[in-house]
C-alpha cells in the first residue's frame, strides 16, 4: 500500500495538477451543496481526498535532500482540505456557527492539529512551505485559544502575543540560516505576517471608527508604540529582502510600510507632528550620511623589488632559496 502511494517522479507534476483541481472542485462542491448535505457527508468528502493527497506528499521522494515542486504542491493542498475536514468536524462535533459568534475553541484545536501535521512533513520532507504554514495556523491556535480562555474583548493581548510570536520566529529563522536559508526565510515571512496583522486590525479600526462603527473604545486603533513596531518591521523586512536578495521578506516589508502609512496618515490631524517631521528628518540625515564627501585613498605603495617581497607573499611555483649563516665554530658542530 505505501508503496502504491508513492508516486513515481516523472508522473509527480501530472499527480499535483490533478490535486489541485479536485481540490478547487471540493470547494466548489461545498459552495453550493453547503446546505444540501450534512455536515458528516462534507467530513467524509473532505478527509478522505486530504489524506489521500497528503500521503501521497509525505511518500513523494526528496530530490538531493530537497523536496521537488511537485511534492510541495501536494503537502499545501492536502494541508488546506485537512484544514476544511477538520473545520467541518468540528460542526459534526457541535461548533457554533462561524456566521454567529466566533468559534475560538474550535478554531484552536483544528488550528493546533494542522500546524502539528504541517510541522511533521517540513521536517519529515524537509519542506520550507510547510514549516510556514506551521507557523501561520500556530499562530491562530495561539490568538484562539488565548480568546477562548480569557475572553478579553480587546484586541491589546493578541498584538503582545503576536509580536511575541513575530520575535521566537526571527530567533528560530537566526538559528537555522546557515543551515536552513530557505525554511529561515519562510519563517521571516510568517514573522512579517504577524506583524502586519497588527497593523491591519488597525487600520481596520479606524475604518470602522469612520462610519460610525465605533469598536476602539475611542483611543486611537493602532498605539504610537504599536506604529513604531509596524514601521521596524517594515524597514527590517525589506532590509532583509535586499541583503538575501529574498523577495518575500521585501513583499511583506512593503506591506507593513504601506499599512504604516495608512494607519498614521488618516487617523491624525493635519499636521507634520510626530511621523511625517520625525521620517523626513531621518531620511534626510541617511541620505546626507551616504552622500558625505569622501576621503581621498592613500597612494598604492611601490613595486617590491626583486628579492624584497616578503616570504608569505611569494607565490609557491617560485624556487626560494634560503642562506643561513651558522655561528658554531668547526668543533662545535
Amino acid at each position: 500500500m505505501l508503496e502504491l502511494l508513492r508516486p513515481p517522479p516523472h508522473r509527480g507534476p501530472l499527480i499535483a495538477a490533478g490535486a489541485v483541481v479536485l481540490a478547487a472542485g471540493l470547494a466548489l462542491l461545498e459552495l453550493r451543496l453547503g446546505d444540501d448535505l450534512t455536515n458528516v457527508v462534507h467530513f467524509v468528502i473532505l478527509a478522505l481526498p486530504a489524506a489521500l493527497i497528503l500521503a501521497l506528499g509525505l511518500q513523494a521522494p526528496n530530490e538531493d535532500g530537497r523536496p521537488p515542486a511537485y511534492q510541495s504542491v501536494l503537502l499545501v493542498t492536502g494541508l488546506l482540505l485537512e484544514y476544511a475536514a477538520l473545520l467541518r468536524l468540528a460542526a459534526v462535533l457541535g461548533a457554533e456557527d462561524f456566521l454567529g459568534d466566533f468559534p475560538a475553541g474550535e478554531l484552536t484545536w483544528t488550528s493546533l492539529v494542522v500546524a502539528g501535521t504541517a510541522v511533521f512533513a517540513a521536517i519529515h520532507r524537509r519542506s520550507a512551505i510547510c514549516l510556514l504554514i506551521a507557523a501561520i495556523t500556530g499562530g491562530v491556535g495561539l490568538l484562539s485559544g488565548w480568546e477562548w480562555i480569557f475572553s478579553p474583548g480587546t484586541f491589546t493581548a493578541a498584538r503582545w502575543l503576536l509580536l511575541a510570536l513575530a520575535g521566537g520566529l526571527a530567533l528560530i529563522a537566526l538559528r537555522f540560516r546557515a543551515d536552513a536559508p530557505r525554511q529561515a526565510e519562510l519563517l521571516i515571512d510568517a514573522g512579517g505576517l504577524a506583524i502586519l496583522f497588527i497593523g491591519l486590525q488597525g487600520v481596520l479600526s479606524s475604518f470602522l471608527d469612520s462610519i460610525g462603527a465605533t469598536v476602539s473604545g475611542g483611543g486611537p486603533a493602532l498605539p504610537d508604540f504599536w506604529e513604531l513596531i509596524v514601521f521596524g518591521a517594515g524597514c527590517g523586512l525589506v532590509a532583509f529582502g535586499a541583503i538575501d536578495r529574498s523577495p518575500g521578506p521585501a513583499w511583506l516589508g512593503f506591506a507593513n510600510l504601506v499599512v504604516f502609512i495608512a494607519a498614521v496618515g488618516f487617523n491624525a490631524d493635519d499636521t507634520l507632528y510626530f511621523w511625517p517631521f520625525a521620517l523626513l528628518i531621518l531620511g534626510a540625515v541617511a541620505m546626507g550620511a551616504g552622500l558625505r564627501p569622501r576621503q581621498p585613498l592613500p597612494p598604492e605603495p611601490d613595486a617590491y623589488r626583486a628579492g624584497d617581497m616578503p616570504l608569505a607573499s611569494r607565490s609557491t611555483d617560485e624556487e626560494m632559496v634560503l642562506r643561513v649563516r651558522v655561528d658554531d665554530g668547526p668543533g662545535e658542530r
